[in-house]
């Protein structure tokens, strides 16, 4: 038992350290490192170069209209302006509003098969004659000096890339929306500090410019983040990346809840497919750029993990009866209940924004075939529809927040099978295990919820509540793998804390019905450890 102590608070405290790094200590590095470290750039007057703007567009006929006439009042001589509108196989009105305005100086390229947003960048970068190229989206709109500020940094002849400052709103009201705001605000800040470097590490592909010679096709066969892709690309050349605070666009938030968090997924999923192309900034001879790729985006990618090991590893150290380690474990389940209820907007998302990046994670590994547009409903825009997330409190508290026709984030799991004892040999697969849970589902993989059943062991009878969480991974069609996790009290003759780890297959019965077949290791506080194995049923509302 003090060697799985041991494990666990080395692990605890290492996962707890870096991601103490990422969020609090790493940001507030940056002010020093900026005034120690700022470059002094080579700069020289020369003639303002010829910009073009590049646009990839699908099914953006509410929008697009509106940001033709933005780059029309752009500052900027008009003969050094080229804007180049990609219509992606679009099913819309998207391609013939833009034909409207081709006598006032818009290029239409039109693909007559939606092929994703990486191509139609290749094709545009390849039709494009300036010799800087402008990236931006349809629903970010420019400042009229926002060209002539991105262009003044690419005097400096080692400059190859340069942010604009994208300023997020949101008027959707949903706690996802409010903490993407907040988010995007303190990300602007450490991209300013990264800019004082000239080592911003990754664009924004609503608002950025490179120098033309510098670009680098986008791969098509799976997603890829374009802008930190490309931005990657010329770190990696030699060159420098910088932000301009006051190139400035602004953009509104998704309109629901799930088109934020599946937008979330998407960026997860994209980033992981090609991770191993940027492990190379990690280059020990380019210290401070390996320091801002590790602490800004690397552990950031990395903090489910890393969550999900303080939370497991501070789940075995609370069962040493420490009063510490129970109390962080106690904060842990607060938290989660806080964001789980939504009564924290901030940390709702930052528990969406973790669990969007863990589900990309794995989504990483699936085989992808295109790179198709998903695109969200945006919080201006006017829809119909509205998707409804009810909650699950870790102490069995529901909050719908909206009426709905359906419960359709509610699940419940039976299982029933046998529990065996790891020490005692005569005490084999006779201990009756029944187990139930009331599942709040966080998507198609997450699910929270809180778990209870009935246990005869040792002649004495238990009646365990936990809290749990289900994690069922994207691999396959029909059979897909479970692992599962629980933590909590068991009740009965006597008293024990006990907490589980499983896992399993999940076998669809149909789009709402699954068989479980399920095996893992059972820990009841000074009663041993214990084997289980069940089967059972999962039940989708």
């Amino acid at each position: 038992m003090e060697t799985y102590l041991l494990v666990a608070t080395i692990v605890f405290w290492s996962a707890l350290i870096l991601l103490v790094h990422c969020y609090i200590l790493f940001p507030l590095s940056l002010p020093w490192l900026s005034e120690v470290f700022k470059r002094k750039p080579s700069e020289k007057k020369v003639a303002l170069p010829k910009v073009s703007i590049l646009i990839s567009a699908y099914n953006e006929e509410s929008i697009i209209e509106r940001k033709i006439e933005n780059l029309l009042e752009i500052d900027y001589p008009k003969e050094l302006l080229e804007i180049l509108i990609g219509d992606d196989g679009s099913a819309d009105k998207t391609a013939e509003i833009v034909e409207r305005f081709s006598e006032r100086g818009i290029t239409l390229i039109r693909a007559e098969k939606n092929a994703g947003k990486a191509a139609m960048l290749n094709r545009l970068q390849q039709k494009a004659s300036g010799e800087i190229l402008l990236f931006c989206d349809a629903n970010t709109m420019f400042f009229p000096n926002v060209v002539r500020q991105l262009v003044a940094p690419f005097n400096d002849s080692k400059i190859g890339c340069v942010c604009g400052h994208l300023i997020l709103s949101d008027l959707s009201g949903t706690p996802l929306g409010k903490g993407e705001s907040a988010y995007w605000d303190l990300e602007s800040e450490i991209k300013k500090f990264e800019g004082m470097l000239d080592r911003l590490i990754g664009g924004n592909g609503a608002l950025y410019a490179i120098r033309r010679e510098l670009y680098t096709a986008l791969p098509v066969k799976k997603s890829v983040m374009d802008d930190f892709f490309v931005t990657v690309k010329i770190l990696q050349k030699g060159y420098y990346c910088t932000f301009v605070n006051g190139a400035i666009g602004t953009e509104v938030t998704s309109k629901e809840a799930s088109g934020e968090y599946r937008r979330k997924v998407r960026i997860g999923r994209a980033n992981f497919n090609y991770l191993f192309s940027y492990l190379p900034l990690l280059n020990p001879f380019r210290p401070l750029l390996a320091y801002l790729f590790f602490s800004h985006k690397l552990l950031r990618w990395f903090s489910p993990h890393l969550g999900i090991l303080c939370i497991l590893s501070s789940a075995v150290l609370a069962f040493s009866a420490s009063p510490f380690y129970i109390a962080v474990f106690g904060a842990i389940l607060l938290f989660f209940l806080l964001a789980l209820l939504k009564i924290i907007p901030q940390a709702y998302y930052f528990l969406s924004m973790n669990m969007a990046m863990l589900k990309g994670f794995f989504l990483s590994f699936c085989k992808q075939t295109g790179g198709g547009w998903a695109r969200e409903a945006r919080s201006e825009e006017k829809t119909f529809s509205s998707t409804i997330l009810s909650v699950l409190g870790l102490v069995f508290a529901f909050s719908f927040l909206t009426p709905t026709d359906s419960f359709a984030d509610v699940g419940f799991s039976a299982e029933v099978g046998t529990l065996s004892s790891l020490e005692d040999r005569e005490d084999l697969l006779f201990n009756l295990d029944v187990t139930g849970h009331l599942w709040y589902r966080f998507d198609q993989m997450v699910f929270f919820g809180i778990g209870s059943g009935y246990q005869d062991i040792y002649g004495k009878y238990y009646v365990p509540v936990t809290a749990s969480i289900w994690l069922r991974l994207p691999f396959g069609s029909t059979v897909l793998p479970v692992f599962t996790g629980d933590y909590g009290y068991a009740f009965g003759n006597d008293k024990r804390l006990i907490w589980k780890l499983g896992g399993g297959v999940d076998i669809k019965n149909g789009d709402r019905s699954s068989i479980l077949i399920l095996a893992g290791y059972e820990k009841l506080r000074k009663r041993g450890n214990h084997i289980y194995v069940h089967g059972g049923l999962l039940l989708e509302f």
